[in-house]
């Protein structure tokens, strides 16, 4: 087996991917002395804050397809996961032959989460990489998205299709950690009991009572599941992402 990592950051639009892939690499850079890889496999991104070992735009970009073929943003988009999906071969040949010194390649997705993880295209390139390298991805939680009870429920949620749609092991992190609203997402996942009365007083009837049901499935898979805190912005916590990372990836760790 191959000794190279690769790290695939994956979120909802806005939770930082693309500022945590910069942040965490910057981390690594200074704690090691190497340099991992930057791969881009956001076709639509106008500007990056690294410089990408590789890049899909290289082979297709969305402002262009919106010139080209007369397409809006989302079709642009769609259009452009179909493009990557049937050239997934060289993409991932060109991410393998990378071999960065440091031994690890971060991997930044599209904004839109649906993009990658609901169609074709991310699973595929996950199942590629994962047959030759140790692979893990690592699900962003926006706390302005999870700081009601609805809004936590949902992000656990999500951090759960990621593993069942990319089939590998998942980590999860809270971005944005210098934010003080980082505090009510730590005050609903610690305390289960407060988190039901909020749901009471959110949702009423039928809807309160599945949502009462889905928080109990949701809070016994927290428990079991290690969520750091970090901050692209003030690169707090990247040590803590980075022993997540490697303890999810042995054989001993824990794998939620």
């Amino acid at each position: 087996m191959a000794s190279n990592v690769n790290v695939i950051v994956v979120g909802s639009a806005g939770c930082g991917k693309t500022s945590l892939v910069a942040a965490f690499g910057r981390w690594f850079e200074r704690e090691f002395g190497e340099r991992p890889a930057y791969v881009n496999l956001d076709p639509g991104v106008l500007k990056l804050p690294y410089e990408p070992s590789y890049d899909v735009r290289s082979i297709v970009r969305v402002d262009a397809l919106m010139r080209d073929e007369g397409l809006g943003p989302n079709g642009a988009m769609i259009r452009a996961a179909e493009i990557i999906e049937e050239r997934v071969g060289e993409v991932v040949g060109e991410i393998e032959a990378l071999e960065p010194p440091a031994g690890y390649t971060l991997i930044d997705t599209p904004g839109q989460i649906e993009l990658f993880l609901f169609r074709d295209m991310g699973p595929k390139i996950v199942e590629a990489l994962s047959e030759n390298s140790r692979t893990i991805a690592v699900y962003i939680m926006d706390p302005s998205l999870a700081s009601t009870p609805s809004g936590l429920a949902i992000n656990f949620s999500l951090a759960i299709v990621t593993r069942l749609r990319l089939r590998v092991p998942v980590v999860s992190i809270i971005n944005k950690s210098d934010l003080p609203i980082v505090l009510r997402f730590e005050e609903l996942t610690k305390d289960e009991s407060r988190l039901m009365e909020e749901i009471a007083a959110e949702e009423q009837g039928l809807i309160a009572d599945l949502s009462m049901n889905f928080i109990k499935f949701v809070g016994e898979f927290s428990k079991a599941m290690r969520v750091v805190k970090v901050s692209a912005k003030t690169g707090d916590g990247m040590a803590e992402l980075y022993n997540l990372v490697n303890d999810a990836l042995c054989e001993c760790g824990d794998l939620t």
